[in-house]
């Protein structure tokens, strides 16, 4: 053997342990990695076992149902990784009102007492839920709330808006009514960027299509603040309205809540002297008086929920959530955070499809929108069920279904929305973000080797040049004037109709009630009886419901989790970072073309 074959041998050999080694120690990080991860997980269900209790307490026959609304109720069953090693699964916001209307007509549950703080529940969520409440007292049960405070400094608007419908009101002492009205955050980043050298080329279709304008624009302009201020009187006239109307038993004009308003945060004792409140107690006394008064025992929502069943029989209806943005899978095997695949929900049409006892399909949407794409597939999806079965389908708009989300909705035989949903925003935006100066700050240069002209047009690293501006503005066009054909044969108006309404606005669902985008003011509660109808079933007609998505196996979380390690790792990297979470999600949404802008509504 020649020294040059010889040679080229031994580097063979030494490239091959290099790489057998890179592989191995690779494979031996990872197999640590899952094996920590499932002792972990076998720990938890070790501990959880020893905690559980021996099941779920029984229900007196005398009873008051505790609630807890600071508890995290999202549209879906939270169904992670880590439900499988818990003590309970979460209950999600549908099970909430399910198992409220039934305490409603049952005769052991005599009062509910709620406690409500820092709610995480959204303001449509709460407009359903004071629906529930307002039925339970009208089957003849006491509803009492009690609140450690509403708000400090202000943001405690949503949760007075909870509580003035429940007949008695307590607070802690010396705590606050922050009732200081609603109101919309929106950041705006352009400065910043100039400062360091990055340029955001994005187009919208029309002027009220903000989803991208955190990034143009340094500040509001016309069109945004006009829609925001809109926007936000509309909500604050909604709630405040109710809010008074319900506390004082009668219709309270604008003006009087506004100064109430104005006036706050009130401490508990001057809400006392204004009839904003009734007592202040602490929690265990409180809780003690309503059981002595109504000589009951307190029991809690779990517990009871624990033994309530929602009938199982035929017929029956499929409720399929869509929660989240529209587009790509969601990072919920552990966080349980969320978001619509359309390819996912594809699956689960099929299925629904396939099962010959449902009779209708009651679609719940609470998402900002997502890709148009993907939100075109899924509205495409469910019209081919319909008329495959020849079924009713109702959706029920929940705190957003807004933009991808309202495309959606467009599928519904009626589309029900409460009077705080946040909806519409029919339009369409997109673009890049183009790092030229950026690179020359940092001394780097690129070089761009094409055949073509347009074969780099996504690239980061030079703008659009006229011609790509026409052709991306060309392809906006043809999604807006989709968007719009699609509202105008779904809701029966003429186009002009619809560009009155369009062209970008976000509206409240009593607004787009006004604007006939939405067929009716209610939340899951009158669509499902309204499903009923359309399917030829009477109130008194029994009937079994279906939910999805379906719980997941644990095989299948696991292997979401593999797959997701490295997003979720970058997650928690940014947790540990101490990054404002909340604001990394709304900024999240700009990956989309079809959804609301960043904006945070502050209650």
């Amino acid at each position: 053997m020649s020294e040059k074959k010889a040679v080229r041998k031994m580097a063979g050999f030494l490239l091959r342990r290099r790489i057998a080694a890179k592989i191995l120690i690779k494979s031996t990080v990872y197999a640590f990695a899952l094996f920590g991860l499932l002792f972990i997980l076998l720990l938890s269900a070790v501990l959880g076992f020893i905690q559980l209790p021996g099941g779920a307490a029984e229900v007196p026959d005398e009873a008051v149902l505790a609630l807890n609304f600071d508890e995290a109720y999202g549209e879906n069953r939270v169904d992670t990784l880590l439900t499988e090693v818990t003590a309970e699964n979460p209950l999600s916001f549908q099970d909430l009102l399910w198992v409220m209307s039934a305490a409603a007509f049952d005769d052991r549950v005599k009062a509910i007492a709620a406690k409500v703080n820092q709610t995480g529940l959204g303001l449509a969520q709460i407009e359903e839920l004071r629906q529930a409440v307002l039925q339970l007292r009208a089957n003849g049960k006491s509803a009492y709330v009690y609140a450690p405070g509403f708000g400090s400094l202000g943001n405690g608007t949503a949760e007075y808006y909870l509580a003035t419908v429940f007949d008695e009101i307590t607070m802690a002492p010396k705590t606050d009514i922050g009732i200081t009205g609603l109101a919309i955050e929106t950041p705006f980043l352009r400065g910043m960027l100039d400062k360091v050298g990055i340029t955001p080329e994005f187009f919208a279709r029309r002027e009220y299509k903000s989803a991208m304008v955190s990034f143009t624009d340094k500040k509001a302009g016309a069109a945004l603040r006009n829609n925001m201020m809109n926007l936000v009187q509309n909500l604050n006239q909604t709630v405040l309205a109710q809010s008074f109307g319900d506390r004082f038993h009668k219709a309270v004009k604008a003006e009087e809540y506004k100064k109430l308003v104005a006036l706050a945060p009130l401490s508990a004792q001057e809400g006392l002297k204004l009839g904003l409140i009734d007592q202040v107690s602490y929690e265990n006394d409180w809780l003690k008086e309503i059981e002595n008064r109504h000589k009951a025992k307190a029991v809690t929502l779990a517990d009871y929920a624990a033994q309530v069943y929602i009938e199982d029989g035929t017929p029956k209806f499929a409720v399929l959530t869509l929660e989240g943005e529209i587009g790509s899978a969601g990072l919920g095997v552990v966080s349980g955070d969320t978001e619509v695949s359309a390819e996912e929900v594809l699956a689960m049409l099929n299925e629904i499809r396939e099962d010959k006892d449902v009779r209708g399909v009651l679609v719940r949407i609470n998402s900002p929108g997502g890709s148009y794409t993907a939100s075109a597939e899924i509205w495409n999806a469910l019209l081919k069920l319909k008329a495959a079965r020849k079924i009713p389908l109702i959706v029920s708009m929940g705190d957003y279904a807004a933009s991808g989300g309202y495309l959606v909705a467009l599928a519904g035989d009626k589309i029900f929305a409460d009077a705080t949903t946040v909806t519409a925003s029919i339009g369409v935006a997109g673009g890049k973000f183009e790092l030229a100066e950026l690179w020359k700050k940092l001394g780097v240069e690129w070089e761009v080797f094409a055949d073509f002209p347009n074969a780099a047009m996504d690239s980061l690293n030079r703008s659009f040049t006229k011609f790509q501006k026409e052709l991306f503005n060309k392809a906006l066009d043809a999604i807006y004037a989709d968007f719009t054909l699609k509202v105008s044969q779904a809701r029966k108006l003429t186009l002009e109709q619809v560009d009155k309404v369009a062209r970008g606005r976000v509206l409240s669902g009593a607004a787009a009630y006004e604007a006939g985008l939405v067929d009716n003011i209610g939340g899951l509660e009158a669509a499902l009886g309204e499903l009923k109808s359309m399917a030829g079933l009477t109130t008194e007609d029994s009937f079994g419901l279906d939910f999805y998505p379906k719980p997941r196996s644990f095989q299948d979380k696991l292997n979401d989790l593999i797959k997701r390690a490295p997003m979720i790792s970058k997650l928690g990297i940014k947790n540990k970072l101490g990054l404002d979470i909340q604001n990394l999600i709304m900024l999240k949404r700009l990956k989309y073309d079809a959804v609301l802008p960043p904006m945070r509504l502050d209650m």
